[in-house]
């Protein structure tokens, strides 16, 4: 058929418009908001002319909807306002003489087939009085969308206006809150608010990790050389080594140790959090000749 409906089933050999729970609880009135618009962009609407048709040898008016063309949400032609007609419409893509005619929107289509509820709307633009029909599980995303906008705004307040409270400048960006602390960019949220309300100290122990982290990454580099020095030896003298180099050199190996393992739990605590200097990028270059020789003296050594 021309007209397709997805959500058109076949009964008895014709096709109805299937049913879902509607929920419109009272409405009666809405519009097509920008915010919205963004996320419903693929939807359509169907426009309605009441006119006058002929059915078998009865002439009467009839809701009678376009097949051939359908209206994008985001059309100048459904800007305002718009009522809520009925609710309680069907169509059917087939001619039911004597009941209705192809592509009718009446109230006949859910007595005949004796449905209890209908997924389709016949809407009225107030500004240009101009009729339509949509589906009524659009209009309930429709308003949930709307709730969540509304919802979300309000978190955004309430966060920023905590962070603003904590003492902390903020800036919003792509519809997130962000505050800067000496070395980082911290996405606000919920999960924010309630860390800084069981410790209002956070952020700045967050730059004081990075400080303590950045000291022991320093430590961790000035290593290198000494194990390169142990490493030489080694190949060389392998068991003619003396005590006292093996000594240090396991001096050197447990205390590299330990720095390691404070350098995995500070950047354990610091991960995920938005770091303004790429200070780890630069570590990196170090940090694999750093493990591989930490890994080798642990293995010669028994450590």
């Amino acid at each position: 058929m021309k007209f397709e409906l997805s959500t058109f089933k076949k009964v008895a050999s014709c096709s109805i418009l299937m049913l879902t729970n509607l929920s419109l609880s009272g409405q009666t009135k809405f519009s097509f908001d920008d915010q919205t618009l963004k996320k419903f962009y693929y939807q359509k609407l169907f426009p309605v002319e009441y006119k006058q048709i002929t059915d078998g040898s009865v002439t009467r008016n009839a809701y009678m909807i376009s097949d051939d063309n359908q209206i994008p949400i985001s059309s100048d032609e459904l800007k305002g306002s718009f009522i809520i007609i009925s609710d309680k419409m069907g169509i059917n893509d087939k001619d039911v003489p004597g009941h209705f005619l192809k592509n009718e929107l009446c109230e006949e289509v859910i007595k005949y087939y004796e449905i209890n509820k209908t997924n389709v709307l016949l809407i009225e633009n107030e500004n240009t009085k101009k009729l339509y029909m949509m589906y009524s599980d659009f209009l309930k995303s429709m308003n949930e969308e709307k709730e969540k906008i509304k919802k979300d705004d309000a978190e955004l307040k309430m966060i920023d206006g905590f962070m603003q409270s904590m003492g902390y400048k903020t800036s919003q960006i792509d519809g997130a809150i962000y505050v800067k602390t000496k070395y980082y960019r911290i996405l606000c949220n919920l999960s924010t608010v309630d860390v800084l309300q069981k410790d209002k100290d956070y952020l700045k122990k967050v730059d004081s990790w990075f400080e303590q982290r950045e000291a022991i990454r320093k430590q961790i580099i000035a290593t290198i050389p000494k194990f390169d020095h142990y490493a030489r030896l080694y190949r060389v003298q392998r068991n003619r080594m003396s005590k006292a180099d093996i000594l240090s050199w396991t001096t050197l190996t447990k205390s590299a140790n330990l720095l390691n393992k404070k350098e995995v739990d500070l950047t354990d605590k610091l991960w995920g959090l938005l770091e303004l200097q790429n200070s780890t990028e630069n570590y990196h270059k170090y940090s694999s000749e750093f493990i591989d020789y930490l890994s080798a003296s642990t293995g010669v050594l028994g450590i």
